[in-house]
């Protein structure tokens, strides 16, 4: 019988010690001698080079601690909202949550996050507190901060005999009964009472007050953690070894097991269901790529989780998340990482985490594996992508490289996107934050020798009409030869503007004949492409053709397509024309000692709050704001709120330019059009 395989990810906010605290594990499983340090450079997680440079986690990472009783996969995880993505994928490969908090910091922004996320996902949840070491570490205070937070179902099951410099042990006070110190006792009643409530039978016999066992006690506590009910508190010292082996003994013990996977999203005959995709090592093989890294020595490199069958070398799969249209690979090898160390196997179990060198066809999010399988897991959903830049080769021979380099990171980040906008025709990327995207220009100069210059993109305006308005235009041409004639009268009206143009002919009696109408409506669209008013698109028209002229020698396609441009751009600059700005639905979490300078901001940016709400003494503030307000509110919110802030947006309509901005926007943009006309 194949020994249990635990899949833990190991997430919170940033500079908390998941890093430092899984390294420790593996030193005190004896699977590495040294784990390094994250502030000097050389942890063996954080091994790239601009995690060194930067000292901080930015890649999810796969590390395994083999023992008698099953294998624990760990992955470590970023911790700044910046690199979210990472953590979402994570989640996708494990059954449990490890929430690490800072014992001298506490709850943050991005432990809130990811707190949310793990429980919309219905993951099992252990919190540890780490850095109890430290002289400003505090525990009590923080355990109260915790069950104010996230509910009292979370409750501490160690406790440490002190905290600061003199912290010597930890203490589990299911074995102890409480003794030993106030906070011991409190953390017991807290948790006796937790199990009882969670189980009738033992609720009942409480009432009647019989005993009831440790035994009894214990039996039911890893029942209400596998079912979400309970959440074990645990703590730790990492740099003193402190905590660690009863951190890795709980984890061993309660941590659910892959082949109890958890209920997630899947797809199953074709239509998205929530089931269970486990099975045993016969069955069907199915698995998902959770994570995709350009390795500098392998090339692509598929992080993999298998959820049923088993993986072989040398076996071929099929991408099922493609279905039919998917290419079928052959697995040429399996590794599983330890760090960057890589050791090579020969076939991988349900539960396993491992990596598959260059799989060309498969990607972030694919499931794969026996064409037979019916259920697989769903793509996996990542977060949106707030702060552009545009950019452009500093070497003009590069400008066909970039396109296929940026696909490659788009590859091996999910939250990376790159996009040449239709309306100013920029390169445009976007990311999480600026600090996301100055790494992936990093990645894009290290990796494929390509610099580029970056400018705040461009807005893309629209242009509209108000009124009705007449227009006519008489397009005579004379060079000697044959001429050009052609005649048309319009009649201009607003129309929805999620439309482009709405075109009536209602010429009668053969005063255009049939076949130059197709010319004349050519020629308007020509012209909404770039409108009258300041050269962005048009949308929201309505033209009607009821009358004109033409000759029998000299009209033609080309002279009715010249009428018809010149005839809307009279009548569209008779109509009251307006510029349209594109109006964003953005989303701020904030502590709320920020409310005040954060909404005062918002009102600043011309934007209008939709709504406040609490969670806990995080305030989320709902507006509506101009994109061209908030081009760069990733770094002003960082200043604001010294990071603590996080956002969103998405968008939600185009609006009119308020008048008494509106001459200054065309100015700008007329100023551009000839510096970009002067260029080419």
């Amino acid at each position: 019988m194949a020994k249990p395989i635990r899949n833990v990810a190991v997430v919170g906010h940033g500079t908390c010690g998941k890093t430092t605290l899984i390294g420790e594990l593996l030193v005190r499983a004896k699977m590495v001698n040294r784990a390094g340090s994250v502030d000097e450079g050389s942890h063996i997680l954080d091994y790239t080079e601009e995690e060194r440079n930067r000292k901080f986690t930015i890649h999810a990472k796969p590390a395994y601690i083999d023992q008698a009783e099953g294998t624990l996969n760990l992955i470590d995880t970023p911790g700044y909202p910046d690199f979210r993505g990472a953590v979402d994928e994570a989640f996708a490969a494990v059954e449990t949550a490890l929430v690490v908090i800072d014992g001298t910091a506490g709850i943050r922004v991005n432990t809130r996050k990811v707190w949310e996320a793990a429980s919309n996902l219905g993951l099992e949840k252990i919190i540890a507190i780490t850095r109890l070491d430290m002289d400003n570490a505090r525990f009590g205070e923080l355990v109260t901060e915790i069950r104010e937070t996230f509910g009292n179902m979370c409750v501490p099951v160690f406790v440490p005999d002190q905290t600061g410099p003199g912290i010597s042990r930890v203490d589990n006070v299911l074995a102890t009964k409480g003794e030993g110190s106030d906070e011991a006792g409190i953390a017991f009643e807290q948790l006796r009472e937790s199990i009882i409530e969670n189980d009738e039978d033992l609720m009942e016999r409480y009432l009647a007050e019989e005993e009831i066992s440790d035994s009894e006690l214990e039996a039911v506590f890893t029942s209400c953690i596998n079912q979400c009910t309970l959440i074990p508190i645990v703590c730790c010292s990492s740099s003193k070894d402190i905590g660690l082996n009863q951190i890795l003994g709980l984890i061993t013990t309660i941590a659910d097991t892959s082949d109890h996977s958890r209920e997630r999203d899947v797809i199953v005959d074709g239509e998205n269901t929530r089931a269970s995709v486990s099975g045993g090592a016969g069955d069907p093989l199915v698995a998902q790529v959770y994570k995709v890294d350009l390795d500098p020595f392998v090339g692509k490199l598929c992080h993999v989780r298998v959820h049923s069958g088993t993986l072989k070398v040398n076996s071929p799969v099929q991408n099922l998340t493609k279905g039919t249209k998917g290419a079928k690979e052959k697995v040429s090898n399996i590794l599983r990482l330890q760090g960057k160390e890589q050791t090579a196997i020969t076939e991988a179990g349900p539960g396993s985490i491992v990596a598959l060198p260059k799989a060309e066809s498969l990607t972030v999010g694919d499931a794969f594996g026996d064409a037979t399988a019916t259920c697989f897991p769903a793509p996996i959903q990542h977060p949106t992508s707030m702060v552009r830049l545009a950019i452009e080769a500093k070497n003009r021979n590069d400008e066909t490289k970039i396109s296929e380099a940026l696909h490659k990171l788009e590859e091996s980040d999910k939250t990376f996107h790159s996009e040449r906008n239709s309306s100013t025709h920029e390169l445009v990327i976007s990311g999480r934050s600026t600090l996301h995207l100055d790494i992936m220009l990093g990645r894009l100069k290290d990796q494929f020798g390509l610099e580029v210059d970056t400018r705040v993109p461009r807005t893309a305006y629209m242009e509209s009409m108000t009124t009705s308005s007449e227009s006519q235009h008489r397009h005579k041409k004379q060079t000697g030869g044959r001429g050009q004639f052609g005649e048309v009268y319009f009649k201009m009206e607003p129309c929805d503007r999620t439309e482009s143009l709405e075109f009536v002919n209602k010429i009668v009696g053969g005063s255009i004949p049939r076949e130059y109408i197709p010319a004349i409506e050519k020629g308007i669209r020509e012209s909404m492409q770039k409108g009258p008013l300041s050269g962005c698109p048009v949308v929201g028209c309505m033209v009607t053709v009821y009358d004109g002229s033409f000759h029998n020698v000299d009209s033609s396609e080309a002279a009715f397509k010249t009428a018809g441009r010149e005839a809307f751009k009279k009548g569209f600059m008779a109509a009251k024309p307006v510029l349209l700005e594109p109006i964003l639905d953005i989303e701020v979490h904030i502590p709320s000692r920020f409310m005040g300078d954060i909404t005062g901001d918002l009102n600043s940016r011309r934007g209008r709050i939709t709504g406040m709400d609490s969670e806990g003494d995080v305030q989320v503030i709902r507006a509506k704001v101009p994109e061209s307000e908030v081009k760069t509110y990733s770094t002003e919110l960082r200043s604001i709120t010294g990071g603590e802030g996080s956002y969103g947006v998405d968008f939600s309509h185009y609006a009119e330019v308020p008048s008494h901005i509106q001459s200054q926007i065309v100015q700008e943009l007329k100023q551009l059009q000839e510096q970009h006309s002067g260029a080419t």
